[in-house]
Formats: structure tokens, C-alpha cells, sequence
């Protein structure tokens, strides 16, 4: 197989006149260098790095490989002869030598024969020239005013050039507008430059330094030496302090975003987090330079980058005023609800939904004794799946408030959250974290189509739950699953605090009589009174509690429900919410249609379509005092509808275990053979009596 060289690619790259140019290149040496890993940690081999020889044919120059394509060293694929076409690389000068950093690159043929004679790229030849040869679509510019060498990306073609191979790394060659070049030194080194004023807005820079290179963030890597990035501030954490074993100390960090749609983050500590906390602004863009690049630690860095920023003394954030609109404000990654119930603890992701309900802030106590407060609310999206999303810290006041005056108004908005933690407790839910983002009805497209959908569709599509487990104000087990019999076997609900379990049943009976109570509206604070209100005689109400008389009440539910599976039944309290879920009426509505419109027919059949339906119940088992006697009851604090979809959507083929250690589904599949039988036989017996004129019905068949 014939292979051709780009000739004059190696004086190309070292000379800064790059701009689209992938060149097909020969690898003729592979060292491998030994360092040790910032981080320390990681594996004993995550600090190599490999230098690489790289030749055009006639002219051959020192590379470095970038550390996340080792692999291709290790397995082999790229080796001492390769045939390689780069395809993204950055040639810095480090140490008064230039190197080419090879970011990406294509391996055309693993093993060839050395391709002519090359020898290495001379600096300078006699006179102050560089060599002289064939290139393909030379440019037309010297290579003094010529952009930094990075591929793929020509908006760079109007930024200051980088330091050419003969220059020192904090020095450059003057710029046409300064006045005509000064001549080399003996020493065949530039003298420093001082940048005119009219660079002021471009970044930050030092005296007597050149103008710094705004580049990608995706093309941020440890090689380079100077650097700037224009991007805004997404986010900020707050100052910390922190106490280890090197002593006492402060940190904060902030995510930065540009316009190419790179993310990396930014650390500061201790006088340096002084010097930019206050300093820099979410939201503002700012030219950013003279960081050092380590490895991100992925444990608390969720970026989608290898790298992370931590800055120094020496380090500068200047404003742009002139705010770029070319770079957004967040950047989203939006995975559906139905893909969360794959993912594995922990993961972190991006999720927008409707907020379809929002419960009341509670308090916990952590292990460490300190109090905490969280509020869980409901999402749901076009993937027709729920999933709980629990508020922490200054979420619950902030956003976890607005939302829940949202609600309580009537209101579906929608919610997108930067940074949510997956977790396995109590089936599939979602949490926020230190670093989380929450926007509410965001001016976006996935919010517009998500609301679209929700007020057209999906407001009356069932969704199946994938926190069926998770209980709002409980601490249960995450094996919380119950049979009925196993309430009274395990004495449920006689402890001090109530338990919270899952129970799959059907409903068997409800109690008509009281199925309602008349309740007071009046507000005390923020929620409404609620307690029961007695007929005054008058036509009014008058509320015990409130100590007031008001003209009109409002009906809310008590239902009494006895709910059945397979190894027994009890008797469950469901109240207003919970109620209207089963009855899809409210209890106003329900009692108009017995008591004011006398319409029994529609009323019974409006019960008749709530028995013997089964459902997931929540329940809160409490054991409570009534007159002298202690009793244990249970009331409904969530309910859902079963489903054979949401069934496999919860984790299809979930057991249940039974008492005769056998699964739910088995016992069944058993009881419909058994009812299935006595119907055969009786049928059987039926036919069959007058024929032998026997009275077999008497025999209790």
C-alpha cells in the first residue's frame, strides 16, 4: 500500500501557518515518559505520557501525545512506523523548542518502513531563514502574522499569533500595527514588546508580554503555556472552609462556559478564593488566563471534561462588557425519566419534567446530629414516566417555595435541573446536590414542547411511577413491600415512630355511610384549618377549633376502604387527596350527586368502578389510642392505579414474596386454576344431577 506524506508538514506546524490542515504523517520514535500524577491517585500509570517523533519525510519533530489516547500505545494500534493523519493538535514552544501536542489523531497504517531520510527541523538556517520547501497551499501571510496552529476551527484566524520556534515562551514577534519587525540578537531571541492600549478589551496580560491566544476550552491541555478563555460563569459555589491534614484552609470553584459548548471548572483556595470571590459573577463573561491544568476529580467534578482549572497569584479574570451573546447562559444535557430507571447509583444528569405535585418542607436529623430540611417533588415527562426529585438545603426556601405557591395555585410548571443525582433508595428517585442548578418554566424548546405536550396530552396520560417505594415524610426501609397479614405478624405500627409500607391490594369494600366530612376553610397561616365544622342551626358553620362561624364549608373525604390480597384483609383510612385520586370526584361532587341530585343510579355506579380494582397502596401503619384500647391503623398516603406496564416499568418481573416463600405472581396464577376448577366442577355437577337424579347441589357444590 502506497503511502504519501504531506510534504513540508513538519515546517508548516512549527512555523504557526496551520489553519485546516490535517496532515498525514509518519510516527519514527515512541518514548515513554514517567510522571506522577497530580492528584495522586487514580492508578500507578494515569501520569504516563508519550512523546512522539513525527515525520513528513524530509524533516521530522518532537510531539506529545495527549494522555486520553494512550490507549492506542498500549494496545499497539500506534507504534514506532504508524502512518497517522492528525485531526486536532496544538504546537506550543516549551523550553525555546516547539512541540506539537497531538490531541486527536487517525492511524491509517499500524507498521510501515521508514519513509525517506528525515533528518530534525532546524530552528533557523544561516541568514535567519527557515527551510524552504513544497507545501501545500502555502498561505499568504508570513508566518509572523499567521493564527495559532489548532484545527478545525477558523474563527481563531483573527487572534494574536503564538510565540514562533525561535521565541522565548513569554515573548512573540512584533505585530504589523506595531511598526516594522526588529532585527534578531545575536542570541537570535526577540526582545519583549509592550502591547498598545487597544488590547486592553482582549483579556488579561502582564507587562511586556504578548497578547494572549483565546482559545476553545475543549482545547485546553497541561502542555500549554499561555493561554486565554473567553466564557461565562454558569455557576458559583460558596466559600468554604476546610481543615485536613496540610492545616486549616478556604476554597470555592465556579463552571465556565464558551461558545463552542466546552464546560471546565475553576478552583480557587485560600488567598487566591479571596482575590476572586468577589470577583467573579455568575452569569458574566470574562477573559480568563494563566491557570495550571489537572487531571478533574470526578467524585465531585461532573463536567464533561478530563480537566479542571485551578488558579493561582499569577492567575487573571478580566470582565468583557461587551457581552457575547454567542455564548449561552446554561448548557443542558436532558435525559428522559424512562432512562434513569438504567443508570447506576449516583450518576448525575440533567432532567426536565412538569412539576405535578410538591409536598411540604420536613426536617431529618443526619447521622452527625445535625438537622436538615428536604422537600420532595413530583416530575413527569413525555416518556409518560414520574419520578420523585428531593429538594436539599436552600432549595427547599428558594425555588422549593415558588413551586409550591405554584401548585397550590393550580399551576403545572415546568422544571429543568442542572446536575441531579440518580439514587437507588426506595426504588429510582432523584436529589439535588451542592453544585445542582433549577430553572423554572425556562425559555427554551424542551420546556415549550414539554408544556405543549402536557397541556394537550399528557395532562390526562397515565404515568407510571419509578419511585413507587419513596414515600414523602418517611424513613422506610427500601425493602418495604408488605403483605396484609404480615402487618398484624410483624406487629407493623407498634414502635414509637409509624411505619410506611407498600402493600399491592384490591379493594373489596367502602363504607358509604360517612364517606365525607364537613370541614372548616378558613387559613391559619399558610394552610387552610381543615378541621371539622358543626351545623350552627342557621345555615352556617361553626368551626371548634377556629372558634368562628362561616357561612359555607367544605366537604372532604374520609373514605373507608377494606383492601384484600391474597393472604388476608383490613380496613385502610384514605383522606381529601387520596381520595379524590380513587374516586376521580371530588367530595363535593360526590356528595351533590347522592344528597343534592338524588342521582343513586350514577352514585353506585361510580363506586361500582372503584371495587375490585387493585392498587399500589402507601400506607402509614400507627397504633393509636381509642377509649381504653390501643388499635393499629393505617392510612393511605399515596396511591397508585396497577398497571401491567407500570409493573414492568417498576422492574419487570418483580417478586413479591409470600408466606409460602413463593412469588405473588405464583400465588395467582394458583388461585385463578382453583376458582377456574370449582366453576368447572360445579357446572359439571349441575348438568350432570338431574341425569342420575341425584341431589349432588345438596352435597355443597
Amino acid at each position: 500500500m502506497a503511502v504519501n506524506l504531506t510534504s513540508g508538514a513538519i515546517s508548516i506546524l512549527t512555523t504557526g501557518e496551520s489553519k485546516d490542515l490535517k496532515p498525514v504523517l509518519q510516527v519514527t520514535d515512541i518514548r515513554l515518559i514517567r510522571t506522577q500524577n497530580p492528584t495522586g491517585g487514580g492508578g500507578e500509570n494515569n501520569g504516563d505520557r508519550y512523546r512522539v517523533q513525527l515525520s513528513d519525510g524530509s524533516f521530522h519533530q518532537q510531539g506529545m501525545l495527549a494522555t486520553q489516547r494512550n490507549e492506542l500505545v498500549i494496545s499497539q494500534q500506534l507504534q514506532k512506523g504508524s502512518i497517522v493523519q492528525l485531526t486536532e493538535f496544538v504546537c506550543n514552544t516549551i523550553r525555546e523548542r516547539p512541540i506539537i501536542i497531538i490531541i486527536n489523531l487517525n492511524v491509517i497504517m499500524e507498521k510501515c518502513d521508514t519513509i525517506g531520510d528525515p533528518k530534525p527541523f532546524p530552528l533557523k538556517l544561516p541568514g535567519g531563514d527557515t527551510p524552504s520547501m513544497t507545501r501545500p497551499s502555502p498561505p499568504t501571510q508570513s508566518s509572523s502574522n499567521q493564527p495559532p496552529t489548532t484545527v478545525n476551527d477558523t474563527r481563531f484566524s483573527n487572534q494574536a499569533p503564538p510565540p514562533g520556534p525561535v521565541i522565548r515562551p513569554h515573548s512573540n514577534t512584533s505585530l504589523p500595527s506595531y511598526g516594522p519587525p526588529q532585527p534578531p540578537a545575536a542570541n537570535n531571541r526577540m526582545p519583549p514588546v509592550q502591547p498598545p492600549p487597544m488590547y486592553a478589551n482582549r483579556g488579561p496580560m502582564a507587562k511586556n508580554e504578548a497578547p494572549p491566544r483565546i482559545i476553545p476550552i475543549a482545547a485546553l491541555n497541561p502542555y500549554q503555556g499561555r493561554w486565554t478563555i473567553k466564557a461565562r460563569v454558569t455557576s458559583k459555589s460558596e466559600l468554604r472552609r476546610y481543615n485536613n491534614a496540610k492545616g486549616d484552609g478556604k476554597v470555592f470553584s465556579f463552571d465556565l462556559l464558551d461558545s463552542d459548548g466546552g464546560e471546565i471548572r475553576a478552583t480557587c483556595f485560600n488567598t487566591v478564593a479571596d482575590t476572586f470571590y468577589n470577583q467573579i459573577e455568575v452569569g458574566k463573561v470574562y477573559y480568563l488566563s494563566k491557570g495550571t491544568l489537572k487531571p478533574a476529580q470526578k467524585a465531585f467534578n461532573h463536567l464533561k471534561n478530563d480537566f479542571e482549572i485551578t488558579l493561582d497569584h499569577t492567575s487573571t479574570a478580566q470582565q468583557c462588557f461587551d457581552d457575547d451573546t454567542s455564548i449561552p447562559h446554561q448548557q443542558f444535557h436532558f435525559r428522559l425519566i424512562s432512562e434513569v430507571e438504567e443508570m447506576e447509583n449516583n450518576t448525575v444528569l440533567d432532567i426536565i419534567g412538569v412539576v405535578t405535585n410538591v409536598n411540604p418542607i420536613s426536617s431529618i436529623t443526619r447521622k452527625n446530629g445535625m438537622e436538615a430540611q428536604k422537600r420532595t417533588i413530583f416530575l413527569k415527562d413525555m416518556s409518560t414516566r414520574s419520578i420523585e426529585l428531593t429538594l436539599w438545603g436552600d432549595f427547599c426556601n428558594k425555588e422549593g417555595q415558588t413551586l409550591q405557591e405554584m401548585s397550590d395555585s393550580g399551576e403545572f410548571p415546568i422544571l429543568a435541573v442542572k446536575s441531579a443525582r440518580a439514587c437507588d433508595f426506595n426504588g429510582k428517585t432523584l436529589t439535588s446536590i451542592v453544585s445542582s442548578q433549577l430553572s423554572i418554566n425556562p425559555d427554551f424548546p424542551e420546556a415549550k414542547k414539554l408544556k405543549t405536550w402536557f397541556e394537550s396530552v399528557g395532562k390526562n396520560t397515565p404515568s407510571v411511577s419509578m419511585s413507587l417505594n419513596s414515600l414523602s415524610n418517611s424513613t422506610t426501609h427500601p425493602d418495604s413491600f408488605k403483605t396484609i397479614s404480615q402487618i398484624k405478624d410483624e406487629k407493623l405500627g407498634t414502635s414509637e415512630k409509624p411505619d410506611y409500607i407498600t402493600i399491592n391490594a384490591t379493594i373489596w369494600h367502602m363504607k358509604l355511610e360517612n364517606f365525607y366530612y364537613t370541614a372548616c376553610p378558613l387559613m391559619t397561616g399558610e394552610r387552610k384549618c381543615s378541621k371539622k365544622v358543626v351545623d350552627n342551626g342557621d345555615g352556617k358553620w361553626k368551626c371548634l377549633k377556629c372558634d368562628k362561624v362561616v357561612d359555607e364549608c367544605e366537604y372532604r373525604y374520609i373514605l373507608q376502604l377494606e383492601i384484600q390480597d391474597h393472604t388476608g384483609s383490613t380496613w385502610v383510612t384514605a383522606f381529601q387527596e387520596i381520595g379524590e385520586e380513587i374516586m376521580g370526584y371530588s367530595a363535593k361532587d360526590l356528595h351533590d350527586m347522592r344528597y343534592e341530585e338524588q342521582d343513586n343510579d350514577k352514585f353506585t355506579e361510580t363506586v361500582r368502578g372503584v371495587l375490585h380494582n387493585e392498587y399500589c397502596f402507601k400506607l402509614k401503619v400507627k397504633e393509636e389510642s381509642w377509649g381504653d384500647e390501643q388499635r393499629v391503623k393505617s392510612s393511605v398516603v399515596k396511591v397508585e392505579k396497577i398497571r401491567f406496564s407500570s409493573r414492568a416499568g417498576a422492574g419487570a418481573g418483580r417478586c413479591f414474596p409470600c408466606e409460602s416463600g413463593r412469588s405473588l405472581w405464583w400465588c395467582w396464577w394458583w388461585n385463578w386454576c382453583c376458582i377456574w376448577w370449582l366453576l368447572t366442577l360445579k357446572i359439571f355437577v349441575v348438568i350432570l344431577a338431574p341425569m342420575y337424579n341425584t341431589d349432588l347441589l345438596n352435597l355443597g357444590f
